[in-house]
């Protein structure tokens, strides 16, 4: 009743994908920036492993919702809750405690390190 073929389809995979990898980006980003780099490759690991074992997991619930209610309002109607409060979750996060460093001015010249000069 409402499944789209052809260019649409195609169109709704594409932004599917397009958003899936976006957040692959943010994770990285508000890692670096909430919890600095001392640590970034140990609390990437988990943060991407909570969201591949996400992607699967939600693919479960959904598949269990349809069997138990034969649709899937209920399980997305579940989803869009969820999404709602990580959202507001987001919002709640403050300001950055790591900001980027901003870049020194070297006027054309580029730095010298200690240990080539030596």
């Amino acid at each position: 009743m409402f499944g789209a073929g052809g260019k649409a389809a195609l169109v709704a995979a594409f932004l599917v994908e397009l958003g899936m990898g976006a957040e692959g980006d943010i994770i990285a980003y508000s890692l670096s920036r909430y919890f600095g780099l001392k640590a970034f490759g140990t609390a990437y690991g988990y943060a991407f492993g909570a969201f591949v074992l996400a992607g699967a997991l939600g693919t479960l619930l959904m598949g269990a919702g349809f069997d138990s209610t034969n649709a899937y309002t209920v399980p997305l109607a579940g989803f869009f809750v969820a999404m709602l409060v990580a959202g507001w979750l987001m919002t709640r996060l403050g300001p950055y405690r790591y900001a980027a460093e901003k870049p020194r001015k070297t006027h054309g010249v580029a730095p010298v390190q200690a240990e080539s000069l030596g």
